[in-house]
């Protein structure tokens, strides 16, 4: 008996060593198996966004009163819903109006400039910044950054951002930590081609509810290329506070892809409006539906989308990229299966296409010949 017992011990004994031995290797295998390397990328809530998004919400744009957190939406309704006859408001809606100053138009203004306080413009109006919306005219901007200066100071914005940071940094970290388990941001030098002085920057438009845009701004040295991200899911029953999951990374990446493919399809618009013309008259409904106004939108987003697909076949797999070529054809864009497809002749023949401006010819004549019949 004596015997059998020391012989237990000496096996346990080696057990436990053998054990301190593997399991380490087998954690370090495990957290290089998942290792996400994700590109820099700063997440916040601006202020700059959430001002301009709530001017635009007292001036009646349905595209910002889409919020569905209940109790921001009521703080800021208590906040501000008594200033709607506010000169900015007026201004806001009159140049919705008028001029169409509209959806992603709000967001390409907030991010050119310099603070909340000042409402200063961190680039001159003229010549004119390729990220501003086309539907801001200059002495437009500079009425409107007047009055909502004076909005800011009379209606006590930011006190009003101050309450609620403690609940801003608690959306901040759950997007964050989505990114850091999830994202795969280096994907866009990758795919794109790298640009070192490139920045990325996300905030969270927390009155926005599923409305996000995709602006940039190129400052003297570097460019900045952001997402403006609508928060439209929420703990406790939908009552809850902002949540983040993986199913709201391709909107992430259709946002960041904007900076990079609107300015491709602008500077082949000439070879484009012909085809583009024609297919937007057979999908018209379906895309004023999504607020897509005219071809050359229609287009920007085509290539967006169909960039999207890439990076989730990339990333997670060729599954998920099929079921977002699904999830694209079933919001309109019935080409994106072939213009994918055709983008895998560009991933695949890099070293002849340094670029994705280089390989767009090919894309052009895609359209060219795309068939809706």
């Amino acid at each position: 008996m004596k015997d059998s017992l020391t012989g237990k011990k000496v096996w346990f004994v080696f057990a436990l060593s053998l054990a301190a031995l593997i399991l380490p290797l087998v954690a370090a295998a495990g957290s290089e198996e998942k290792k996400p390397d994700t590109r820099a990328v700063t997440v916040s809530v601006d202020p700059r966004v959430e001002l301009i998004s709530i001017i635009f919400r007292l001036a009646g744009n349905s595209e910002y009163n889409r919020g569905q957190f209940i109790s921001y939406i009521a703080a800021v309704e208590k906040q501000f819903g008594p200033y709607r006859e506010h000169p900015v408001i007026k201004l806001a809606a009159s140049l919705r109006k008028k001029y169409g100053v509209s959806y992603d138009a709000p967001m390409s203004l907030a991010i050119h400039l310099q603070d909340v306080n000042s409402l200063r413009l961190r680039v001159p109006l003229e010549p004119r910044s390729a990220g501003l919306d086309g539907r801001w005219r200059p002495e437009d901007v500079r009425d409107f950054l007047e009055k909502a200066r004076q909005f800011a100071q009379e209606s006590k914005f930011d006190g009003f951002f101050k309450t609620q940071q403690p609940m801003y940094e608690r959306a901040k970290g759950q997007l964050r930590q989505l990114l850091d388990e999830e994202a795969n941001l280096e994907w866009f030098d990758d795919f794109f081609s790298a640009r070192p002085g490139a920045e990325f920057h996300i905030a969270l438009g927390m009155v926005n509810g599923p409305g996000s845009y995709g602006p940039h701004i190129k400052l003297q040295d570097n460019e900045e290329y952001h997402c403006i991200l609508g928060v439209w899911k929420f703990g406790f029953l939908g009552l809850g506070e902002p949540k983040f999951d993986k199913t709201m990374l391709p909107t992430v990446i259709h946002e960041f892809c904007h900076s990079y493919a609107n300015p491709i399809v602008d500077a082949h618009a000439s070879q484009l409006e012909e085809p583009g013309k024609k297919i937007f008259e057979k999908v018209r409904d379906k895309m004023k539906r999504m607020a897509y106004g005219n071809w050359q939108t229609m287009m920007r987003e085509s290539l967006v989308r169909a960039c999207v697909v890439r990076y989730m076949a990339a990333t997670v797999g060729p599954d998920a990229g099929q079921k977002q070529v699904r999830n694209e054809i079933n919001r309109g864009f019935l080409w994106t299966k072939e213009l994918s497809d055709l983008l895998i002749q560009y991933e695949q023949n890099r070293d002849r296409y340094k670029t994705l401006d280089t390989f767009f010819p090919k894309v052009v004549d895609f359209f060219d010949n795309y068939d809706m019949d």
